[in-house]
């Protein structure tokens, strides 16, 4: 279904009732995975991306391994479950880790790394990732690598990783995410690009496409302004930039979850140029999204956060990392996501770091993965009071299929919903589709077609008429629509 949002290219306009009102997850209280092995003690961050394969639950992250010394690690663990909620760790016997290569540590040489199933590839390459690198960390490997930098890599069953070429698509930094849209048959992706602005040396993200063994030139497109500063501190804190953006392609906007990095004081400093930047803070996780594909982000107005890290569970109120895409269960769209016990870049004024390393090793890591959950097709949606009206525009198909009007939505106690269809000029009513002749639908739907009385199907607009669907909205809330008609 189409996600509704302002600028949706089939919203027409909307009265001044409406407003757009994001949906919060449900937060399972407790991880779904955290560091249980010698190859991932001191932690587990789903700096990776889970994947149904048929049945299998599959879970690719980044494996923070017991003894840790602080610094990033090359690790990609990759984890099974028949239900999502409860991971096995195969041992694959590829990595040394902690004196034993039994353990569940594939051979992929990336942090920071994004997996998906690649529905055009051969099955020698089914399995696609990107994912940053450095040389000087990936003893034990099998890939010649020649420099830092965003990478990608084909496997036939997703635990044997070959890179496609010994150079970098793109020059260093160390978070990329990527998830593949079906709707465009390409691989969307979203790399960290450190910029200077406003006298601070500030992580911003450049977006491209992959597909077919090809990259798209890389533009622009996540740029922290001034107003991320004032919410930043508003809460608090100094200032603020992005740490990394989880993608969700859908058949209408491309949905964002933008990793807010909210940097308290001091600021660090980079150790030649001594350009400050933000180093110690908070992460929240706020909505962004595209109304076109390869089209302008746009925050939701007011940019409230989605999900808060002090609003998280105990063991993940310092920062909140997501994965790099969900994934539709059922009824359901689930988010995998990183919570750190400490903010990104603390670990306690005075703390002996080695000590801390161990007692996290104890307790399950420093990181560990949850899940936010979510009812399908509902981010964000237009809610009224009380009586409103959305129009919209149909899609017109170049196929035979009946055209159908169909929404994802929810009325209050007293709330209802009806349709009426009008020409596009002069918005005059068409006979037998008007609020009248509609059968009311109240309750909560995830997709319902509107019906009118005695009409068994939307008009037939052969003649070239151009019509809109005028939805009345009566204490209840739009998430996402339908609305085509054959061409």
């Amino acid at each position: 279904m189409q996600l509704v949002c302002e600028g949706h290219r089939q919203v027409e306009g909307f009265s001044e009732g409406l407003q757009l009102v994001l949906n919060r997850p449900t937060v399972l209280q407790e991880p779904v995975l955290r560091g249980a092995s010698d190859a991932d003690a001191s932690g587990a961050s789903i700096y990776g991306s889970v994947v149904r394969d048929g049945g299998l639950f599959r879970m690719w992250y980044q494996a923070w391994p017991r003894g840790w010394s602080g610094s990033d690690v090359i690790a990609v663990g990759c984890a099974e479950s028949d239900d999502g909620l409860n991971w096995r760790r195969p041992p694959y016997g590829l990595i040394e880790c902690c004196g034993t290569k039994e353990n569940h540590i594939t051979d992929l040489p990336f942090h920071s790394t994004s997996v998906m199933i690649d529905p055009s590839a051969g099955p020698e390459a089914r399995y696609r990732a990107f994912g940053y690198t450095d040389p000087r960390k990936v003893q034990g490997y099998p890939q010649q690598i020649t420099s830092r930098g965003y990478y990608t890599a084909h496997s036939a069953d997703g635990i044997h990783w070959e890179l496609d070429a010994a150079e970098p698509l793109w020059p260093s930094a160390d978070v990329i995410t990527a998830a593949w849209d079906a709707y465009a048959g390409c691989a969307r992706i979203a790399f960290k690009h450190n910029l200077r602005i406003r006298g601070m040396s500030r992580r911003s993200f450049r977006t491209a496409e992959w597909a077919g063994g090809k990259v798209s030139e890389s533009v622009s497109a996540l740029i922290p302004d001034e107003y991320d500063d004032i919410v930043a501190q508003a809460r608090g804190f100094h200032s603020a930039d992005y740490y990394g953006v989880g993608l969700m392609p859908t058949e209408g906007p491309t949905i964002g979850f933008l990793w807010n990095f909210r940097h308290q004081l001091p600021l660090g400093s980079h150790e030649t140029s001594m350009i400050r930047y933000g180093w110690t803070g908070a992460v929240d996780l706020s909505i962004v999204y595209q109304t076109e594909r390869g089209g302008r982000w746009l925050h939701v107005p007011g940019r409230p956060d989605w999900l808060r890290a002090d609003q998280a569970p105990p063991w993940a109120t310092g920062a909140l990392y997501t994965a790099s895409s969900p994934i539709d269960v059922g009824d359901e769209t689930w988010l995998y996501f990183t919570g750190g016990v400490d903010r990104h870049g603390w670990r306690g004024k005075g703390v002996q770091y080695s000590e801390w390393s161990k007692r996290v090793a104890e307790e399950g890591g420093w990181a560990q993965i949850g899940l936010a959950k979510w009812i399908k097709d509902r981010i964000m949606g237009y809610q009224s009071r009380l009586r409103d009206v959305i129009a919209l525009s149909p899609l017109v198909l170049g196929d035979e299929r009946q055209g159908r009007l169909a929404l994802n939505v929810v009325t209050r106690e007293e709330g209802f919903v009806r349709a009426r269809l009008v020409s596009a000029q002069g918005r005059e009513e068409i006979a037998g589709y008007g609020f009248e002749q509609c059968v009311p639908i109240a309750g909560d739907h995830l997709q319902v077609d509107v019906q009118w009385q005695d009409r068994g199907a939307l008009p037939d607009v052969s003649d070239g008429r151009s019509i809109l669907a005028e939805v009345e909205l009566v204490d209840a809330t739009l998430y996402a629509f339908d609305f085509v008609m054959p061409g």
